[in-house]
């Protein structure tokens, strides 16, 4: 095998000019996959706070717990309990950009894939629906099934190709980063060496053994034999440059705050800034969480319980005040103030504060100080 062969061999390429670079850039390439961990994380913390929610139901205007309520809040079906079924729905939604849910024999299950068949002016139907290694062989209408879709787009699809492109300018500064501090060297061989019958073992070893065990060692002699000589490249282009890991920790954070504005949510959130965590958590609940919760409680109310009965005050409704925690004895006056107006009783501020309800008589009252007097009887004292 001629020099120029094993070369070719060596670094895996098969055109005529070879470049001692290549299998060093090919082999060392770094593809973080920066985009699905970005798109996991948005995900995860939207489907984490909508899981703490509670699904309130009531029935002419009255707050129930019955089996609505049960399914929702603490046992969908068998397999999973409510915080499971809610973290699994909300991901599908989010990352599939639709979710369907079924209800089979009082149980809702989410289906892992399906067929869906538009049409213009009669319902939808669902076929081919597949869940874990069961596939149901019913065709289902829109009526009997719960039906999610996040957005017009596929935000996931939209926010790939955009991410595309800056996982090329993280590739190529990941690369630059790993160069700057590479060990770079000129191995000279005379012809002397070359004749030698022994070369290509001598070759191999020196390439296979003797440099790998030079470059990883801290401190290392390497010993050449007659014939090669090894200059090693030094300067200050071969120094690490903190502005290159700079370069890499900006992009990166520039692909979560895309991926941030795509589902909504505040960038500093998601990047796990605590500044101003009171007003970004706000807007996150605002622009985010309602909408989404949202979407479920119409859905719900449409398909669970319908036109009929949604008109005389029976639904299901997301409360998303659960999610923020709250501190009992910060909001202190706050809750005082709340009672003394009448706004709220008792047991209603205790299930707020996370609290059991005392369910007492005097704890269900709304109470009002005397503050408080209706205005037409303060227009009358005035005379």
């Amino acid at each position: 095998m001629k020099f120029i062969d094993w070369i070719k061999d060596f670094f895996g390429v098969d055109q005529s000019t070879v470049y001692i670079n290549q299998q060093a850039q090919a082999s060392q390439e770094v593809l973080l996959a920066i985009k699905d961990f970005a798109i996991c994380s948005a995900i995860n913390l939207i489907a984490g706070a909508i899981s703490k929610c509670e699904f309130k139901t009531y029935l002419n205007g009255n707050e129930v717990k019955g089996d609505e309520y049960y399914i929702w809040n603490v046992e969908p079906n068998k397999n999973q309990n409510s915080t499971q079924f809610i973290q699994e729905f909300i991901s599908k939604l989010l990352y599939y950009n639709e979710c369907l849910i079924l209800d089979i024999n009082g149980q809702l299950i989410i289906a892992d894939d399906f067929i869906q068949t538009e049409y213009a002016v009669f319902e939808n139907t669902f076929s081919n629906v597949v869940r874990g290694t069961m596939k149901f062989d019913k065709t289902f209408k829109m009526s009997e099934v719960l039906y999610f879709k996040y957005s017009n787009n596929d935000v996931k699809r939209l926010l790939s190709e955009l991410m595309n492109g800056y996982n090329n300018l993280l590739n190529m500064a990941i690369g630059k980063y790993k160069r700057s501090g590479g060990r770079k060297g000129t191995l000279h061989i005379n012809s002397t060496a070359l004749g030698d019958k022994n070369f290509q073992d001598n070759i191999n070893n020196l390439m296979n053994n003797r440099f790998k065990s030079y470059f990883e060692s801290e401190n290392a002699v390497l010993p050449l034999l007659n014939g090669y000589t090894y200059n090693e490249q030094n300067g200050e282009g071969n120094k690490k440059s903190t502005s290159d890991m700079v370069d890499v920790a900006a992009i990166v954070k520039e692909q979560f705050d895309k991926t941030a504005q795509a589902f909504k949510i505040p960038p500093s959130l998601l990047g796990g800034d605590i500044s101003d965590v009171d007003k970004i958590t706000d807007n996150f609940l605002t622009f985010c969480i309602d909408p989404l919760a949202d979407m479920v409680g119409e859905e719900g109310n449409r398909k669970r319980y319908g036109k009929s009965a949604f008109l005389k005050g029976s639904f299901i409704k997301v409360d998303t005040t659960c999610i923020k925690h709250i501190d009992i004895f910060s909001i202190s006056e706050s809750l005082d103030k709340l009672i003394a107006c009448g706004g709220y009783s008792i047991d209603e501020l205790r299930e707020k504060a996370g609290d059991i309800p005392l369910n007492t008589d005097w704890s269900k009252k709304h109470w009002i100080t005397k503050n408080y007097s209706d205005i037409q009887e303060a227009k009358g004292g005035e005379e």
